[in-house]
């Protein structure tokens, strides 16, 4: 040990008491390295963690139990701690493990394959020195590429901007009309919520699918939103949006439970609020024509997230009833003529700085 250089604190996290045994000793014989705790579970490595703010956690992570990883998304957004984990060789190429960089997993070392009790000893050598990367630098080694990898991902499908569209009665021909002169290289997920009894949005997405370059999809449980994708909510059904639960910055659809208590299906006010919720300001909520007062609350709830609000107007729409309670109610910034709207989207989107702030990944 370098005189003056204080010791790495690690902190292991095993669920086999031999294991924790072997690395403790492994990890307490170096000069420059100290073990403060050891922990079975993740309640007593979070508390490890609080307590001794160690400079790592040397972790055994084993994704068949994959809310390992999700935990260690938390701790580290807690602690800001890092994890050097320990890895089964079948699990090297697995899919969560491009978002771990995001999570604080800075490298991982890869146990033997097809041994029941794989030799600690013999991954001594790339253990220590990993651990000990820690000082050289935050993100070294194994992850670096996967982590470049997810930024470039991100980059490449996550939307600039999300448009968020209702309409009731006249309000296919409506959507249609809107659709065909979208930018088709707009840099948004487009959402689209309109009153149709279950079976006929599968028909309207392929409809609309021959009026432009943009992917058009009917929504299902995890549909990601993605720019240059055009999402309809299914028919009968209440569509919401949420943030997958472990990836920040990943957003995708689900359905409401409680939906028998909304009449008008899929709600466009449950759609828009939620939407809202996520707290991404480049949003943009429209109404079209329909009859009613669907979709008011949800451009109320875009407007105070710091979004923008749009209404058709009288003269261009078949009912002026959603559109009409919408803009009575104080919620609209802006009322256009329906065949103003493609414009005022793609113009919308456009303008949008490229530099925007936007959720990292992580996992």
């Amino acid at each position: 040990m370098i005189t003056g250089i204080p010791k790495l604190k690690v902190v292991i996290a095993d669920r086999s008491n031999f294991s924790r045994l072997v690395l403790t000793n492994m990890v307490q014989a170096q000069p420059d390295l100290e073990v403060m705790e050891t922990a079975s579970d993740e309640n007593t490595l979070r508390n490890a963690v609080q307590l001794h703010r160690p400079d790592v956690v040397l972790a055994d992570l084993d994704l068949q139990y994959q809310h390992q990883l999700h935990f260690l998304q938390q701790m580290y957004r807690e602690s800001g701690v890092p994890a050097l984990v320990l890895l089964d060789q079948e699990f090297q190429h697995h899919a969560p493990l491009r978002y771990a960089a995001g999570s604080g997993v800075y490298d991982y070392v890869l146990k033997p394959a097809h041994r029941l009790q794989p030799s600690l000893r013999a991954m001594q050598p790339e253990i220590l020195e990993k651990i000990r990367a820690i000082r050289r630098q935050p993100m070294p080694a194994g992850f670096r590429a996967q982590y470049h990898s997810v930024l470039e991902e991100k980059k490449n499908f996550d939307p600039k901007g999300l448009v968020v569209i209702g309409a009731s009665t006249g309000g296919t021909q409506a959507i249609e009309k809107i659709v065909s002169k979208l930018d088709e290289k707009l840099d948004a997920c487009v959402i689209i919520a309109v009153h149709l009894p279950a079976g006929f949005t599968a028909s309207f997405a392929r409809r609309l699918q021959t009026l432009t370059n943009l992917k058009v999809v009917e929504g299902k449980t995890g549909t990601r939103l993605m720019k240059g994708k055009i999402i309809i909510a299914p028919g009968g059904k209440n569509m919401i949006v949420h943030q997958h639960k472990s990836v920040s910055g990943y957003f995708k659809t689900g359905f409401a439970a409680d939906e028998a208590s909304i009449y008008d299906r899929p709600s466009i006010d449950r759609l828009m609020t939620s939407v809202a919720a996520l707290g991404f300001k480049n949003t943009l909520g429209v109404v079209l024509t329909g009859m009613g007062a669907d979709g008011t609350q949800g451009l109320k709830a875009i407007q105070k997230a710091g979004g923008v609000t749009v209404a058709q107007d009288q003269a261009s729409s078949v009912i002026f009833g959603m559109a009409k309670s919408a803009i009575e109610q104080g919620c609209v910034s802006n009322v256009l003529s329906l065949f103003r709207v493609p414009a005022f989207i793609n113009k919308f989107i456009t303008d949008i700085p490229a530099a925007v702030a936007k959720p990292q990944p992580g996992f």
